[in-house]
């Protein structure tokens, strides 16, 4: 079930930005959040490793891997968002497809990230996107998850009334599992989860094992 404000900030680009702008004064503002999975990964990859934006939308996310240098391909199954990250991005190489079953070859990326995406997925999708993940990391290669994470007191009312108005259920049944456990069970090893904004953000980091 969604909300109506969900359709329009995503048709009205100043609502959605205005959202991302607010929402994010917890983590330091929009540009930080942005850079989260860079900050994360950056120590752990070579220069210029080959880096995977996973449901990039229209680049925002991916633009600080850009900016450091990396190879960054971002799949996305909106031609309209691929679009108008060609015309910001022109550094990114573009995909459409579906995460859940990536146009891409097997083990071909040293990192894999995802920005405040997974939690869109049904739980039997979720699955299946974090199993392509796997598929197409390169053994020993990184995954950083940026996602909504339960809040804590003070933030757990701004918290459900923003799920309320601008997302869906999927939203609320991630917030209700134990992503950390799910990356494990699946096969990630390394698993590491730090809470972020009043613990109303999680930062997940995972390896595929060698």
């Amino acid at each position: 079930m969604t909300s109506f404000l969900r359709p329009l900030a995503y048709r009205y680009r100043w609502i959605y930005d205005t959202v991302t702008a607010v929402s994010s004064l917890s983590v330091g503002g929009v540009k930080r959040l942005r850079s989260l999975g860079l900050e994360a990964l950056r120590p752990h990859l070579k220069p210029e490793a080959a880096v995977l934006d996973l449901c990039c939308g229209s680049g925002e996310a991916a633009a600080p891997w850009l900016a450091a240098g990396y190879a960054v391909t971002g799949l996305d199954v909106s031609p309209r968002a691929l679009e108008l990250a060609a015309q910001r991005y022109p550094d990114l190489k573009r995909v459409e497809g579906l995460a859940e079953d990536p146009p891409l070859a097997d083990a071909s990326f040293s990192a894999i990230q995802m920005s405040v995406a997974l939690h869109e997925f049904p739980r039997s999708d979720r699955e299946r996107v974090l199993r392509s993940v796997l598929r197409l990391l390169e053994p020993g290669g990184w995954l950083v998850l940026v996602d909504l994470h339960p809040a804590g007191l003070w933030l757990k009312l701004p918290q459900q009334l923003f799920c309320a108005l601008f997302e869906t259920d999927t939203a609320t049944a991630m917030l209700e599992d134990d992503l950390r456990s799910q990356l494990e069970q699946l096969g990630f090893s390394g698993v590491n989860q730090e809470l972020l904004a009043g613990r109303a953000l999680q930062r997940i980091t995972a390896t595929r094992p060698r």
